[in-house]
């Protein structure tokens, strides 16, 4: 079986009437996403000392399950695993088939350089991958001019990992992307993506699994710290916008290196963060709202989840609104957006003693807005998946948006 390691205990003593050691509980998830929990004793605890590290992904063989104790806590109902002799674990590392979504700013400081792309795959499942050293400035700058053709990729040799309860993927020493490969999988996912364009269904801003999967709530439950002690921090919950706070101006000047705000002194952008007087910044979205729930009221800031209303990015938001903004087609239809009820997906942090001031949405969609589009299981036919295409580009409208330049395939090490 393949886990990845989310939490792993210290090691405790114990004494009974019939034993004394130590032993330490690891909890595993699988990629169903359920939860077991492991159980080292005693020279076991040597054994795994340098392996089972807390968000990494590992094949696990030779074990066995047993029931669980009914005298101790265990995160899942049933069954537990025992680590014995014969177990065998190995770190692994996966490969991904994907689509580009976007491509965030380099960071990089005096020690490390390092770029977030978001990509995702036909179950709409986004992921944060973390490119790594110059891989990150030279080949993610590449990925970056390609990111509005939404390129199909080839991940090779990455490894899982979780942070503040989101599953990301980080590149190790071993790197490669293959953009536009020719093999069997990249084209069922390229039919796949032709489908997907031709219902206009826009792939950067359709609900997430995430979204998908998240527990929905009260805006009340989250206001009133109902889940300070949840081991799940990810929640939804439903609510009408009453007003946008800042829609005459939804961003921020964003430092490039931290993307923190900056402060001008006369014509030059200085940023606290990077204790730096002179910064190169960029303009990022930082909408507010007002919400209700029927009940309760809260404010809201979207980031970069600002794109889920207004469908574009920040520099094609302000482009196209410079002229006559009341004309804007993406500023009437974040002005519209007012008095309509929406699903947000917030992130709980469990450190913060004071839920009460703005949350932080991570996603927003309408309220009754349709399920991604998840093509048949059963359709595995390349030629079915592009049959369907080619009659869904018939059947709809001309698009007005910009014709793709065709990319070639290329590999990047």
């Amino acid at each position: 079986m393949r886990v990845l390691v989310i939490r792993r205990s210290s090691i405790i003593p114990y004494k009974n009437s019939r034993h004394e050691g130590t032993f330490r509980t690891i909890i595993l998830v699988d990629e169903e996403g359920t939860k077991i929990q492991a159980t080292l004793f005693n020279k076991h605890n040597e054994t795994w000392k340098d392996s089972l590290k807390p968000n990494k992904s590992y094949y696990i063989a030779k074990g066995w399950l047993d029931s669980v104790n009914p005298n101790y806590s265990s995160v899942h109902k049933e069954v537990e695993l025992p680590f014995t002799d014969n177990t065998i674990t190995q770190e692994t590392a996966r490969n991904l088939i994907c689509v580009l979504v976007s491509v965030n700013p380099l960071i990089q400081n005096a020690n490390s350089k390092r770029r977030e792309i978001v990509v995702t795959t036909q179950i709409m499942e986004h992921t944060i991958v973390t490119l790594l050293g110059d891989f990150a400035e030279n080949d993610g700058a590449f990925l970056e001019k390609l990111q509005d053709d939404k390129p199909l990729l080839a991940l090779c040799d990455v490894r899982v990992s979780i942070y503040k309860g989101q599953f990301g993927i980080s590149t190790i020493p071993v790197r490669s992307v293959l953009i536009n490969p020719m093999f069997q999988k990249v084209n069922d996912l390229r039919a796949w993506s032709e489908i997907i364009e031709a219902n206009n269904k826009d792939i950067t801003i359709t609900p997430t699994k995430v979204m998908r999967r998240a527990i929905e709530v009260t805006l009340a439950n989250i206001l009133d710290g109902l889940f300070a002690d949840s081991e799940d921090c990810m929640y939804k919950f439903k609510a009408t916008i009453e007003d946008i706070l800042n829609k005459d101006e939804p961003w921020y000047s964003s430092c490039k290196k931290c993307h923190k705000k900056v402060r001008f002194i006369k014509d030059t952008a200085a940023c606290n963060n990077c204790n730096s007087q002179n910064v190169e910044y960029e303009m990022r979205y930082c909408l507010r709202l007002e919400v209700c729930d029927g009940e309760r009221h809260a404010r809201v800031i979207l980031f970069e989840a600002a794109k889920y209303i207004l469908g574009c990015s920040m520099q094609e938001y302000i482009e196209s609104s410079l002229v006559k903004k009341e004309e804007c087609y993406y500023y009437r239809k974040l002005v519209l957006s007012k008095a309509k009820q929406f699903d947000f997906l917030v992130r709980i942090d469990m450190n913060d003693s004071n839920p009460q001031h703005s949350l932080i949405a991570e996603e927003i969609h309408q309220a009754e807005d349709e399920a991604p589009i998840i093509v048949d299981a059963k359709v595995k036919s390349v030629r079915m998946y592009e049959e369907r295409a080619k009659k869904n580009k018939k059947e709809q409208p001309k698009s007005n948006k910009r014709n793709k330049k065709p990319i070639e395939s290329r590999c990047i090490f």
